[in-house]
């Protein structure tokens, strides 16, 4: 199942800060024009729909023998979300992206898989001669899960939320306002956009936001929204809705499956997808309670993420549970992308504003020695803005551990360690000492470096914070240098992380200041080649330009898209999770297996019980060999 979420976003319209109803109407008597040909009932039969393009999905969306009910309980490694909005300033965490997918749909579903693209809000979809102007034509049996009708006027309305400046995210309203003139509303199931640009991305974007209905939105301006959604979620037009009265703020959310009031549950895509009632999120920003918890049975499915947990800690020999199948463990491979991380440097501040420094402390950081002695050899280091993938440049600079290369580039900047001193300093006689924010479980992983770093005289103080606390900081550009990863993209997009608009601008990926001439040519040029194939080498020589200005400290990856444990009550499919997602792709494709879980309840009294050995490797695409 694939879900398209690229809420990267515009600006116009509704500057002001101050609260109200958002201004303007639509046009009354072209929502009333719901004949076949102006896109009613009867479309694809007229004349009109042959221009169109479409897509009949007939194959099912997931595994046909799951069944509807049941819950899944899942945890999540940080703090409950400080908003539950999907758009605006505190809204751009991972987490709120799973939420947004659950209960709200895009215009069309991008298809990784078998690259088209397929019908989800919108059944037709027509691109212009010139590239610049797209159509979309509503299911008119689309509904709200307040039973209304979705038309048009949620589209435009949505648009304007997105470019307005009041819900303070500039990345979103900066870029939706450049790609876009405002939607036109042509009948009540039909819209017409028009970009600014000839850029491929547009018609992604366009097609692949998620619609929020015009009935609540018309009633805030972005500011008011910013507020009246803190903590709550409007209706929406995908199987699952919040459930205010089971969700304990700070402990617990939980998403309520609609079952057959979910608009197409009907429709063939969606058979075997979304099968749980219940999906319950537990946040758990501990680690040592995260794993005794998960061994008490308090969650079903736990993410792996320490290597040597993975090796060493969770294996048969160490617990029945796991060595009579109660407890199962999967490493899925997948063709998940990766992205960028690592150590991040601001190169708006001293000393990081200097390319010879930033390039010497890429040098200090022995990531060979981490994945061998503390990963286990499960994870390959980082090269690359897009490591793992055909946009990768060969030719990037390779960051391997050199301390005497580092030395000299820091010399040259300046940096020099007097006789008898301890700490390297400048000419101002400052010694070179950095804050590095991080979480307490880090520790283990940023130690080595912190001695490495005194070997030559650079001083690093941990300052220790909860992960959300530190994206928030990170996020207004408040640090030096700090652990950072973004999730990769199937088609990257490296205008918000590199192009010099937003060097300055805080609450964007550009957290490091980049801002290079040549590389801004390069992403214009890659936002306007259509061509896949052609994007392929613009995308490398971006990678070059931005691997050699060293802002990232490159760290390491893992090569398959989910390493878990989970109690074993529950339907798998074959492939396990989804083409590109990871552990989350349970929600979407895995259902309750009743009578797996009464084995379950029975084995966990009985410890002559064992289920019947299952594969720990799913490598349904091949990816391994």
């Amino acid at each position: 199942f694939m879900l398209v979420a690229a809420i990267i976003l515009p600006e116009f319209l509704f500057g002001s800060k101050k609260r109200g109803r958002r201004k303007g109407g639509s046009n009354s008597s072209v929502l009333s024009i719901d004949s076949p040909k102006q896109g009613g009932l009867g479309f694809e039969n007229t004349a009109e729909a042959k221009s169109w393009e479409t897509f009949l999905v007939t194959e099912p969306g997931g595994d046909l023998d799951a069944t509807f009910g049941g819950e899944i309980r899942l945890s999540y490694n940080g703090e409950y979300p400080k908003t539950l909005r999907g758009v605006g300033k505190d809204s751009r965490v991972w987490f709120l992206s799973i939420l947004e997918g659950m209960v709200y749909e895009p215009l069309l579903s991008l298809n990784i898989e078998k690259k088209r693209w397929e019908p989800q809000l919108a059944t037709h979809w027509k691109i212009s001669s010139d590239s610049l102007t797209y159509m979309y034509r509503i299911d008119p049996s689309a509904r709200w899960s307040d039973g209304t009708e979705v038309t048009s006027e949620d589209v435009l309305e949505t648009y304007k939320l997105l470019i307005d400046k009041g819900h303070e995210d500039p990345n979103v309203y900066t870029i939706w306002a450049e790609l876009f003139n405002q939607p036109e509303l042509v009948s009540k199931y039909i819209i017409k956009v028009t970009a600014k640009k000839k850029d491929w991305r547009s018609f992604n974007y366009f097609s692949g936001f998620y619609i929020y209905p015009a009935k609540y939105l018309k009633k805030v301006d972005g500011a008011g929204y910013l507020e009246k959604y803190q903590s709550q979620m409007m209706p929406g037009t995908g199987p699952f809705k919040l459930n205010p009265s089971m969700t304990r703020k700070g402990i617990e959310l939980v998403m309520e499956n609609r079952g057959d009031k979910w608009w197409s549950r009907g429709y063939k895509r969606n058979e075997g997808i979304a099968n749980f009632k219940f999906i319950k999120f537990l946040f758990i920003n501990d680690e040592i309670q995260l794993n005794e918890r998960f061994m008490n049975g308090d969650f079903d499915l736990y993410t792996v993420n320490r290597a040597s947990y993975w090796k060493t800690k969770f294996i048969a020999s160490n617990y029945d549970q796991i060595d009579r199948g109660l407890i199962q463990r999967k490493k899925i491979y997948n063709k998940a992308p990766n992205g960028v991380g690592g150590i991040a440097l601001n190169s708006l501040e001293e000393p990081f504003n200097d390319k010879r420094v930033r390039e010497a402390f890429c040098y200090l950081w022995d990531i060979d020695k981490l994945i061998d002695k503390l990963f286990y050899d499960e994870y390959v280091r980082k090269n690359s803005y897009f490591p793992g993938s055909d946009y990768e440049n060969p030719s990037n600079p390779k960051q391997t551990y050199n301390p005497e290369k580092a030395i000299k580039l820091l010399r040259d900047a300046g940096w020099i360690k007097k006789p008898g001193d301890k700490w390297i300093t400048n000419e101002l006689g400052q010694i070179f000492e950095i804050t590095f924010r991080m979480e307490q479980s880090a520790e283990r992983i940023y130690t080595p470096l912190q001695e490495d770093l005194e070997k030559i005289g650079i001083k690093l103080n941990f300052e220790i914070k909860l992960s959300a606390q530190s994206f928030e900081l990170i996020m207004k550009r408040k640090f030096t240098a700090a652990p950072m990863g973004w999730t990769g993209s199937t088609f990257p997009n490296p205008e918000g992380m590199m192009h010099s608009k937003y060097q300055r601008q805080n609450e964007t990926t550009n957290i490091t200041g980049m801002g290079i001439k040549k590389l801004d040519q390069l992403i214009e040029k890659y936002n306007s080649e259509w061509d896949l194939k052609k994007r392929i080498p613009i995308l490398q020589k971006i990678d070059l330009i931005a691997t050699r200005e060293f802002h990232y400290v490159l760290g390491w990856y893992a090569p398959y898209g989910a390493r878990m444990l989970y109690w074993n009550k529950f339907g798998v499919p074959d492939k396990g999770i989804s083409y590109t997602g990871g552990e989350y792709s349970a929600i979407w494709l895995w259902w309750y297996d009743k009578d797996n879980d009464t084995k379950l309840i029975n084995a966990k009294s009985n410890p002559s019980y064992r289920f019947s050995p299952q594969n720990e490797v799913i490598d349904y695409w091949g990816v391994k060999n």
